[in-house]
C-alpha cells in the first residue's frame, strides 16, 4: 500500500499540470501546434538535422503536433513531466520522504513554457514547447548511466557522450557532460581520475562544438554553437529574464550532483525535509505567479480558434466576456464576426472601444497576431501570401502558413500552387482532411463562391490585382484601401462605408455613402451611417443637414452630445472621454471625436 501511495503522490503533480493545461490553456495549445510543423517525410528529417540539437527539435515537434487535440497533447505532456520526475528520482536515488525535490524540475520545465506569452508568436526554435522536458529527461538518463558505469568506462563515456549527444541534443548534451565532470568528484574514485575526467569533459565541451561548426554544420553562427536547442530570446534587444527557468534548472541539477553522497545526522532530517518542502512550495508559487494569464491574450487565442472553425457566434460570445479595454486584434475579430453574421452595422459600436497595448515587453503588433487573418478575410490574398512568405522565411514554415498560402492560391485561381501547399499538409498527421476539403474546391471551382469559408471573401475581392506595403500597420492599410473604392456588391460596399468612417474623412465618406444608398433604395439606412452623414454634414455646413430625412433620434443624440461636449470643454481629455462614454459610447460621434488619437498597435 505504501508503494502505491508513493506512486500516486508523484503522479499528482503531472495530473495537476494536465488539468491546468486543458482547463485554462486549450486555445494556447491549439495555437502552438499551428506554429509547429511536423512532416512524416525523410526530407523533413534531413532538414531538421542541419543544425546541432536537430534531433531534439524533431522529436519535440513530433509530440507538439498532438496539441491539435489539446486534451491529447496535454495528457502526453503530463506523461513526459511524470517521466522527468521518475528519472530525477532514479538518477539521484531520492527517497520518498524527499519527494518535494521531484517537484522542482517539473515546475521549472512548466514555467519555461507557460511564462512565454506573446513569445509563442516569435520563437524560431521548432518544438520549443517540448524541448525543455525532453532535453532534461535525456540529461537525467545520461547521468543515470554515468553513475552506474564502472569507473574505468566513465572517461570514454564522457567523450562518446559529447560527440554523440551534441549533434542530437545541442546544449542539453553539453550540459550533461558538464554535470558528469562535476559529479565525478562526488562519486567513488581518486582525485586524480576525477581531475582527468573533468579536464577531458571541459575540453570536449570546448572543442567538439567547434569541430562540428568547422566541418559539419553551416547554418549555425559560432557564437550560438554552445546554445543550440535553446530558444533565442532576442528581437531588437535581448530579453534575458526568459532564460531564468533554464538557469534554475541547470542550477538544480548542479546542486544535486554536488550534494551526492552527503549524509546528515538523523536529527537534521526533519529540518531538511522542511527546507525542501518550503523550496518546492516556492517553486509551485513561482509556477502559478509566472503562468502567463493576460485576459486579452486568451481572448485573442479563443477568437482565432473560433474563426478557424467558422464559429462566428463563438467569436461574438467571447467578446461578451471582455472586461477591460480590448486590443485592436480583439476589436477587429469581433467586428469581422459581426460582419459574417450580418450584424456589423447594428452591433459593432456596442463593443468596448479602444486599443489596449499588448501585455508584453516585446515589440508585438496586430500585424503579428492577426495580419494574415485580416488580409485573407478582407479579400486581399496577395497581401496575405506576402506575410506568409515573410514569416516562413523568418520563423520557419508552419501549418498555419501553409493553410493560408493554399487558401490564397485557391482564391487567385493558382491551383497548381494550391496543390503544392496541400500536398505538404497531407504529409502531416492531422491536416490531411483539411487538405482534401480544399482539394475538392480545386476540383470544383464553382463551389468557391458557395461554401461558408470562401463565399464571403469572394464578395470582398474587388481590388486591383496588386501588392502594396503596409509598413506593419495592417488595419490602417486595409481601411485606407477600402475607403477609396466602390462596388456593386452590397457586402463590399458596407465595408467600404465603414472604412471611410474609420478614416474620418468626409471626402472619402460621401461617395461610398451615396453608392451604398443606390444599392439599398428601399432599405433603411443604418443608424451609424446616418450618424456619420449627419456629423459630416454639420462639420461641412452642408444643406443636407436640413434636406435629408435623418432619423429624429440621430439628430437628438447629436445635439445632446455636442451640448455636453461644450459643457465639459477645458477638462482633461480622459475625463471628458470617461464622462461621455456611458451615454454616447455606442455612437459614431463618440468614435469620431475621442478615438482619433488611438494607437493601432
Amino acid at each position: 500500500m505504501k508503494k502505491y501511495l508513493s506512486i500516486a503522490s508523484w503522479l499528482a503533480a503531472p495530473l495537476v499540470v494536465v488539468i491546468a493545461l486543458i482547463g485554462f490553456e486549450s486555445d494556447l495549445l491549439w495555437k502552438i501546434q499551428q506554429f509547429n510543423l511536423f512532416l512524416s517525410t525523410p526530407l523533413f528529417f534531413k532538414q531538421m538535422m542541419v543544425a546541432s540539437g536537430g534531433f531534439l527539435s524533431y522529436v519535440a515537434s513530433y509530440f507538439t503536433q498532438y496539441f491539435y487535440y489539446p486534451w491529447l497533447g496535454a495528457t502526453i505532456f503530463g506523461l513526459w513531466v511524470a517521466l522527468l520526475m521518475w528519472l530525477t528520482k532514479r538518477t539521484f536515488r531520492i527517497s520518498d520522504k524527499y519527494f518535494a525535490l521531484l517537484l522542482i524540475p517539473a515546475a521549472l520545465v512548466v514555467v519555461a513554457n507557460m511564462d512565454l506569452g506573446y513569445w509563442h508568436y516569435m520563437l524560431k526554435l521548432r518544438g520549443y514547447f517540448y524541448a525543455p522536458v525532453i532535453g532534461t529527461s535525456a540529461v537525467l538518463a545520461l547521468l543515470w548511466l554515468f553513475r552506474v558505469l564502472p569507473q574505468r568506462f566513465r572517461l570514454p563515456y564522457v567523450v562518446i557522450t559529447t560527440a554523440v549527444t551534441y549533434p542530437l541534443l545541442g546544449a542539453y548534451g553539453l550540459a550533461a557532460v558538464l554535470l558528469m565532470a562535476l559529479w565525478s568528484w562526488r562519486l567513488q574514485g581518486s582525485r586524480t581520475s576525477s581531475a582527468v575526467l573533468s579536464a577531458v569533459a571541459l575540453l570536449c565541451i570546448a572543442a567538439i562544438p567547434l569541430l562540428f561548426y568547422r566541418y559539419v554544420y553551416y547554418q549555425t553562427a559560432l557564437a550560438d554553437a554552445w546554445t543550440t536547442a535553446l530558444p533565442v530570446f532576442i528581437l531588437r534587444e535581448p530579453f534575458p529574464l526568459y532564460y531564468i527557468p533554464y538557469g534554475l534548472l541547470l542550477l538544480f541539477l548542479v546542486a544535486m550532483v554536488l550534494c551526492w553522497g552527503i549524509s546528515l545526522p538523523e536529527r537534521h532530517h526533519g529540518k531538511l525535509r522542511l527546507a525542501l518542502n518550503t523550496l518546492a512550495g516556492f517553486g509551485i508559487f513561482l509556477t502559478v505567479n509566472f503562468w502567463y494569464s493576460d485576459a486579452n491574450f486568451h481572448h485573442e487565442l479563443r477568437m482565432q480558434r473560433c474563426i478557424e472553425r467558422l464559429d462566428w457566434m463563438g467569436v461574438v460570445k467571447e467578446g461578451t466576456r471582455q472586461q477591460t479595454e480590448p486590443t485592436r486584434s480583439i476589436v477587429i475579430m469581433h467586428n469581422l464576426a459581426l460582419s459574417r453574421l450580418g450584424r456589423q452595422v447594428d452591433d459593432m459600436y456596442n463593443f468596448p472601444k479602444g486599443s489596449a497595448p499588448y501585455a508584453t515587453p516585446l515589440p508585438v503588433y496586430t500585424y503579428h497576431i492577426i495580419g494574415r487573418l485580416m488580409y485573407y478575410n478582407f479579400g486581399l490574398p496577395n497581401e496575405c501570401h506576402r506575410i506568409c512568405m515573410e514569416d516562413g522565411v523568418e520563423y520557419g514554415w508552419r501549418p498555419e502558413l501553409l493553410q493560408y498560402m493554399a487558401r490564397c492560391a485557391l482564391l487567385n485561381g493558382e491551383y497548381n500552387a494550391a496543390r503544392k501547399f496541400l500536398n505538404q499538409l497531407r504529409a502531416t498527421t492531422f491536416f490531411g482532411g483539411w487538405a482534401n476539403h480544399f482539394q475538392n474546391l480545386i476540383d470544383h471551382p464553382d463551389l468557391i463562391a458557395k461554401v461558408p469559408e470562401t463565399a464571403p471573401i469572394t464578395h470582398m475581392m474587388h481590388y486591383d490585382d496588386r501588392l502594396g506595403s503596409d509598413q506593419g500597420y495592417v488595419e490602417r492599410y486595409i481601411m485606407n484601401l477600402l475607403a477609396e473604392l466602390d462596388s456593386d456588391d452590397p457586402y463590399f460596399q458596407e465595408n467600404a462605408v465603414l472604412a471611410a468612417m474609420w478614416t474620418r474623412d468626409p471626402e472619402l465618406f460621401w461617395p461610398r455613402f451615396v453608392q451604398y444608398g443606390r444599392l439599398h433604395p428601399h432599405d433603411k439606412i443604418p443608424r451609424i451611417f446616418q450618424e456619420a452623414a449627419y456629423l459630416f454634414a454639420n462639420i461641412q455646413h452642408l444643406a443636407a443637414v436640413n434636406t435629408v430625412p435623418f432619423r429624429s433620434d440621430v439628430k437628438a443624440t447629436y445635439q445632446q452630445f455636442m451640448l455636453q461636449l461644450k459643457q465639459l470643454n477645458g477638462q482633461p481629455i480622459e475625463k471628458i472621454r470617461g464622462a461621455l462614454y456611458p451615454m454616447f459610447g455606442h455612437t459614431y460621434f463618440y468614435e469620431y471625436y475621442f478615438l482619433k488619437d488611438i494607437t493601432y498597435f
